[in-house]
């Protein structure tokens, strides 16, 4: 009974009623007290994506009539930052990749700034009483190095900024999250810059925008296709997890990409993090449903009812790929795997269920009933795990474009680049 329900319940809790509702009652919980618009940035000093907000933020505290109001905290838990090394790397060449589409500043100095720097860093900020404007120039001391610039400067005790860390990270976690670089404002959470226009937009919506002044941040666009024709051709390899979310609402507009450039789309799916004995915690967990689920309605991608596919359906779903992927439709397989999963609640494990996975994707199910549950595929979706994580890449979905020589000329990880690699592809075809 619980498990008809669940779809129905998720739905609930990812839904614009809930939210509505729940709005509703921080503004009129707000009123009641008189309490301002406050606005809570939790910076991690290390993080280039904080670096990368703390820039933006200057400008929103400027344009908006709130209080805006910064916490220092730590790293996430090694629960959340299953694959921490591969995250730092990864996240100082994409903030340097990207922050040039945002008018902000960041050089990838090729490696973490070592503990030293980064403590002297975190002892400036405090001593500023964590002021947005000083976390901009602090943060650029401590990416190019400057641990002279950052000893001049006021400094409060380790014990004193420890501590301040740590309250940070205690407040974080009761509001309901566990990376830095979020934004927590009247019951929702926003990571990054990639998630700053829709906290932008609330503020808009709430009457806070200043006379005179324009929205700070915008939605990264896809350039328009090409419309000349391109001398070379490319191939892109698509790294999706059928468990994960966001390969789902990735999955449309990635499988259209090859309709609109000269790329062979190599689908190749790896094995959900949970099972491979990685730790997805709940607080991630949660976020993550209510983060796709506005990213999805923003595109234009149902989802809400969920009937979790972990496990047994995930397997059934692999032993079939490389029969329909032999067809041409590994990726339709995949796609209508993750609609039925995620947006119909459906149970995608049963015998009825696959079965329709597999006739939506307009394949043979007499032929896939003759393959289904094979262990074939176990060699090959861990090959792929290990490739993408060569590249540098951890998470899901993740993308790499080769030239026809099979070099590879970039990589990145998730659906909020997908317009960075169009970017990617076109400069590689000129």
């Amino acid at each position: 009974m619980l498990s008809r329900l669940r779809p129905y319940i998720t739905a609930i809790f990812t839904g614009r009623r809930l939210q509505k509702i729940k709005r509703g009652a921080h503004e009129l919980r707000r009123r009641a007290t008189g309490s301002s618009h406050r606005v809570i940035y939790f910076h991690q000093i290390d993080d280039p994506y904080s670096h990368l907000l703390a820039q933006a933020l200057t400008r929103v505290q400027g344009s908006y009539d709130i209080d805006l109001q910064m916490r220092l905290v730590p790293p996430p838990a090694d629960d959340a930052a299953p694959e921490r090394k591969a995250l730092e790397g990864y996240s100082r060449r994409d903030a340097a990749k990207i922050a040039p589409f945002h008018n902000l500043q960041f050089d990838d100095p090729g490696s973490q700034p070592d503990r030293d720097i980064s403590h002297l860093a975190e002892r400036a900020l405090a001593a500023t009483g964590n002021k947005i404007s000083a976390a901009t120039k602090i943060g650029e001391a401590l990416w190019t190095g400057d641990s002279h610039a950052l000893a001049k400067l006021p400094l409060v005790s380790e014990t004193l900024a420890a501590e301040q860390k740590d309250i940070g990270k205690r407040e974080r976690e009761s509001y309901g999250h566990y990376l830095g670089g979020t934004i927590y404002y009247a019951g929702e959470w926003y990571w990054g810059i990639d998630r700053l226009p829709y906290l932008e937009e609330r503020l808009t919506q709430a009457g806070l925008r200043r006379s005179g002044h324009r929205q700070v941040t915008e939605f990264q666009q896809r350039p328009a296709f090409m419309s000349q024709p391109a001398q070379r051709r490319l191939t892109l390899e698509f790294y999706p997890s059928i468990r994960s979310p966001y390969s789902y609402v990735s999955m449309p507009e990635t499988l259209d990409l090859p309709h609109h450039y000269p790329i062979d789309l190599v689908v190749r799916p790896v094995l959900p993090m949970v099972m491979r004995n990685l730790p997805v915690p709940s607080i991630k967990g949660r976020y993550i449903a209510r983060d796709t689920k506005r990213e999805a309605d923003r595109i234009g991608v149902p989802f809400g009812h969920i009937f979790d596919p972990v496990g047994e359906p995930v397997r059934r779903c692999y032993s079939l790929f490389a029969m329909a992927d032999a067809e041409g439709k590994g990726g339709d397989l995949l796609l209508a795997f993750c609609q039925m999963a995620w947006a119909e609640g459906i149970d995608v494990g049963s015998d009825q269920g696959i079965k329709m996975v597999v006739e939506r994707a307009g394949l043979d199910w007499a032929r896939a009933s003759e393959v289904i549950d094979n262990t074939d595929w176990e060699g090959p979706v861990e090959e792929n795990r290990l490739q993408m994580m060569a590249s540098g890449l951890w998470g899901v979905p993740s993308y790499r474009l080769l030239d026809e020589k099979g070099k590879e000329v970039f990589s990145c990880w998730g659906r909020d680049r997908i317009w960075l690699l169009a970017h990617e592809i076109q400069k590689a075809l000129v």
